[in-house]
């Protein structure tokens, strides 16, 4: 075949050449112990142990302690610059420190570390997938080396502490062990070139182990026989890297299953298959988007149907979902990742939409204003106390509901003033217990009183809420993950103005005219009026009004 002819082309002359310079070794080490907001990490790495014997074993040792967020960031970028313009051996990364779980990543929480919640790890903390992906270029070289604390931390939402979420690419190895039991494994065994498949067996119960842990060194170099293999090993490798497409890796590992770089072979295979996906990356990457234009892609995508799980500015695994479903039903490839022609057709397929719904909430709005005004005029004031009740049983949000509230409280508050004492305070004691069953306990005992008429309206807006218990508790708990942030809530306030509603003042802290806002705002789209919210509650909220 094609490739197999070209390779033990290549072959040939590579046996004949100079092998290339000795490769080099490099090492991260990143620990944090002392954190100025949270509890310090006294039983992580300490900095100095994993720096000295690593600078004994002749690496190039990138390092930090205490750093915070921005340090962590460039002293991680230095590592893998340096990396890619170097001809690599082995590498090892340290990380020490509060290690937790959240967004879809493990994350190294810098020592300006605050409260970190889902919504904002990444901007405290060192992303561990970024440093595994790192490695995953160096299969067959890379070890990862954790000491997460065990003390307590505060944490916020949707994250915990825990290293359940790190990923390892393949030909990567993980050790994750307490902060002494590393540093004996690393510098007694490792460096020392002893087989990882051994070192992991020996230090079974003191130590995890997981990802690539071969019978070889940590770089895969063959100690003692077996030169004439590597050789011939090493010789096809070369040549496969200098052809470097799909054909000439498949034929080395036609000839080398288990060879010394088959893990990298098959990772380059994915390599290069992946291309499309990181030439998509690359080219949103140029876009520059700001936080405001994600949101505007995430709404626009929200209001076609596809759940971005939030509408924040943060591209997470819900918005390249719902990037890749769209792009999928536009018969394009499935990358995740937009550019600026999939933003232009994606932000007039949702203009359009958002349209439709402005027009048809504003038709809604106008008849339901329409039938208000009508029941108003029919059994509002003229009617009295009844007439003033039946309007809120129908229109609890509606035009002149503070007005017929308002009322019934001046009557209630006369109806308590004429009845006898002991009526009074068995009204006050079920207005202070507030339950259906202190109401109907009132209405027993005094069934021909003034307040019964109060007391019925209250037991409907109580049983009213237990229908809606469970809508209830579903948009709080939403709102708890998608509104977290003062940026949101007042985000969620502006539209509500931008809508005609009155949040009361924008501060994006929700009280009772927000909530009192938002359940008009829901009744007035067909939504079971909550005062939280929800996803759908949000997506209609960030709608443009449109304009005549």
């Amino acid at each position: 075949m094609w490739s197999c002819r070209v390779l033990l082309g290549a072959v040939a002359l590579y046996a004949c050449t100079a092998f290339p310079s000795l490769a080099d070794d490099f090492a991260l080490v990143l620990t944090n112990r002392d954190y100025d907001r949270l509890s310090d990490a006294g039983d992580a790495a300490r900095h100095d142990g994993f720096r000295t014997v690593l600078e004994q074993a002749g690496y190039r040792v990138f390092a930090g302690q205490d750093l915070d967020a921005r340090g962590q960031a460039r002293r991680a970028t230095e590592f893998s610059q340096t990396l890619r313009a170097a001809q690599v051996d082995r590498v090892i990364v340290v990380l020490a420190g509060h290690i937790v779980d959240g967004a879809g990543d493990s994350w190294l929480l810098a020592s300006d570390s605050g409260a970190a919640n889902a919504l904002n790890v990444g901007q405290y903390a060192l992303s561990i997938g970024a440093i595994t992906n790192l490695l995953g270029d160096y299969a067959g070289k890379g070890l990862l080396v954790l000491t997460p604390s065990v003390r307590n931390v505060g944490l916020g939402p949707g994250v915990a502490r825990g290293t359940d979420q790190v990923s390892l690419p393949q030909g990567v190895t993980l050790l994750n062990a307490r902060a002494d039991r590393a540093l004996s494994l690393v510098s007694g065994k490792v460096l020392t070139g002893q087989p990882l498949a051994t070192v992991a067996a020996e230090s079974a119960g003191m130590a995890s182990w997981s990802g690539y842990i071969p019978d070889l060194p940590l770089g895969g170099s063959v100690k003692g026989g077996g030169q004439g293999r590597e050789l011939s090993d090493d010789t096809y490798w070369l040549a496969a890297s200098d052809l470097d497409t799909v054909e000439s890796y498949r034929a080395y590992l036609s000839r080398f299953p288990r060879g010394l770089y088959a893990n990298e072979a098959r990772r380059r295979i994915g390599d290069i298959e992946d291309r499309p996906m990181r030439e998509a990356q690359s080219a949103e990457r140029a876009l520059n988007l700001s936080r405001e234009d994600r949101r505007d892609i995430q709404r626009d995508l929200s209001l076609l149907g596809y759940d971005t799980r939030g509408i924040d500015g943060v591209f997470g695994p819900g918005t390249r979902a719902a990037i890749a479903a769209y792009q999928r039903n536009k018969g394009l490839p499935e990358t995740g990742y937009v550019t600026g022609n999939l933003i232009s057709i994606l932000s007039r397929e949702a203009q359009f939409r958002a349209r439709q719904l402005e027009e048809e909430e504003r038709a809604r709005r106008a008849e339901e204003e329409r039938r208000d005004r009508e029941y108003w005029r029919s059994v509002g004031d003229r009617n009295g106390e009844d007439g003033l009740r039946q309007y809120l049983r129908r229109y609890p949000h509606g035009i002149f509901a503070d007005h017929a509230r308002r009322r019934l409280a001046e009557i209630e508050d006369r109806r308590r003033a004429e009845a006898d004492q002991q009526m009074r305070d068995a009204w006050d004691r079920a207005r202070s217990i507030d339950t259906v069953q202190a109401y109907r306990a009132f209405i027993r005992r005094y069934p021909r009183s003034g307040l019964v008429g109060a007391a019925e309206d209250r037991i409907a807006e109580l049983e009213e809420a237990e229908r809606n218990r469970e809508q209830i508790e579903r948009d709080k708990a939403q709102e708890a993950i998608i509104a977290s942030t003062p940026a949101i809530r007042l985000l969620v306030e502006q539209n509500l103005i931008v809508h005609g509603y009155q949040p009361g003042k924008v501060d994006g802290q929700f009280d009772e005219n927000t909530r009192v806002a938002l359940r008009q705002f829901q009744n007035a789209i067909g939504l079971v009026a909550t005062g939280y919210v929800s996803q759908e509650t949000l997506i209609r909220l960030m709608v443009p009004v449109v304009k005549n």
